[in-house]
């Protein structure tokens, strides 16, 4: 017989599978904990199932000197097993792994100081459900365990085994529920995976097309904004246009008015050469004579022919108001001036013609408002007005000669 089939042998004497009764084998009864090899082997195959895992089994067995590397859990079980029916080093490591791995349960056992007490503790601890290796290895050592109880708890262990062997089967349907399941879940899953993605590439294109409309909007507003640029510079230009139309009637105004003050200036300059005319003969009459020159002029009439009135001279020169004087009051009228306007102010012409009787306008000497203004007033005052071109003595004398028998509110115009 193989050395392999001995030792399964003396672990199963009833052939593998099979447990040997607890009867069999003597208890020892000692003072102190038993040790792994101290036990029944009988129990050895539910102890060292329950409370030493397979990896460390395939840890510590290679102290026995076997390679078990190519071993199956269960040979490897079978050979552990029976290592432990003797003091080995093999069965010294798994003694010196299962008081540390348990020494918390251990230690919760110490306090147990008859079988009843390890009982009770044990009794508590499979009602729990905490900790079943720990508390199968500290109860089976306990000093206290005698055989009765050891046979209850291996009776323990045993349907526990079979209720975790139902309860292994049921989860082990349940874990083939939960694949069923999980496989319909993942299913699910990829199918709305690619739903999503569907949904994703949907949303690309959409977004995608969106944003071409975006670029096509921008270029719209470019286009847009530009054309807005354009219609406000035409704006502008229009504007300018109309400001230069305006600026062209201005000036063409401003030409006319420089044309009619030329005119104006020219007619004045013909007056002024007739004046001069008048005054180069009066000096020569007079120096003929061995005279003076008059000084009211060539046509001023003899003796008193305003008779008190008050006569308003508006224009004329600055330097022949002296003469525009003597002549008015020569003929016995009192003497009235406003310059038309040039440093006067125009109001000042309203009651100026309030205050005299008649009215001698030189129309080169005055401005045109103060011309329109004075004629309006004459008018509406009912004053007599006559209106001469020349800023002569003699024509300022033959205006008053005219006034002397002009009604009221008449306008006489006097041609030089």
């Amino acid at each position: 017989m193989s050395t392999l089939a001995q030792m399964i042998s003396n672990a199963f004497p009833g052939g593998p599978g099979c447990l040997c009764s607890p009867d069999e084998v003597p208890v020892a009864r000692l003072g102190r904990r038993r040790k792994l090899w101290e036990l029944p082997h009988a129990f050895h195959c539910a102890l060292i199932g329950t409370c030493l895992p397979v990896p460390e089994m395939r840890r510590l067995a290679p102290h026995s000197g076997y390679d078990v590397s190519k071993m199956t859990d269960y040979s490897l079980h079978t050979v552990v097993v029976g290592y432990c029916e003797e003091r080995s080093a093999l069965s010294e490591a798994i003694q010196r792994f299962l008081d540390k791995r348990h020494a918390q349960a251990i230690a919760r056992f110490t306090p147990a100081k008859a079988a009843a007490d390890v009982a009770c503790t044990w009794r508590e601890a499979l009602a729990a459900g905490e900790d079943i290796p720990g508390a199968l290895w500290a109860a089976w050592t306990h000093p206290c365990t005698d055989d009765e109880l050891g046979r209850q708890i291996h009776g323990d262990i045993h349907m526990l085994s079979h209720q975790v062997g139902a309860g292994v089967r049921a989860d082990l349907r349940q874990l083939e529920r939960h694949r069923n399941e999980a496989l319909s879940l993942r299913q699910e899953l990829d199918a709305l995976r690619r739903a999503v993605e569907d949904e994703r590439r949907t949303h690309g294109a959409e977004i995608g097309a969106l944003r071409r409309e975006l670029e096509t909007s921008r270029e719209r507003a470019a286009q847009a904004a530009a054309l807005e640029r354009e219609l406000a510079a035409a704006a502008r230009e229009r504007k300018e246009h109309a400001e230069l139309q305006q600026r062209a009637a201005v000036f063409a105004a401003r030409a006319e008015a420089l044309d009619e003050w030329n005119q104006a200036n020219a007619r004045r300059a013909a007056r002024l050469e007739i004046e001069l005319r008048e005054a180069r003969e009066a000096l020569a009459a007079a120096q003929a004579a061995g005279g003076t020159a008059p000084e009211c002029g060539r046509d001023c009439p003899p003796g008193p022919a305003l008779e008190g009135r008050c006569v308003l001279c508006v224009g004329g020169r600055s330097g022949l108001v002296e003469g525009y004087r003597k002549a008015v009051e020569q003929r016995g009228g009192r003497f009235l001036h406003h310059d038309g306007g040039q440093q006067e102010h125009l109001h000042r012409i309203d009651a100026a013609i309030a205050n005299a009787d008649a009215v001698v306008c030189q129309t080169g000497c005055v401005s045109h408002a103060a011309y329109w203004r004075m004629k309006e007033a004459c008018k509406k005052l009912g004053k007599p007005c006559v209106f001469i071109q020349s800023p002569g003595v003699g024509s300022f004398a033959r205006g008053l000669a005219a006034l002397a028998e002009a009604p009221a509110g008449q306008v006489i115009r006097l041609a030089d």
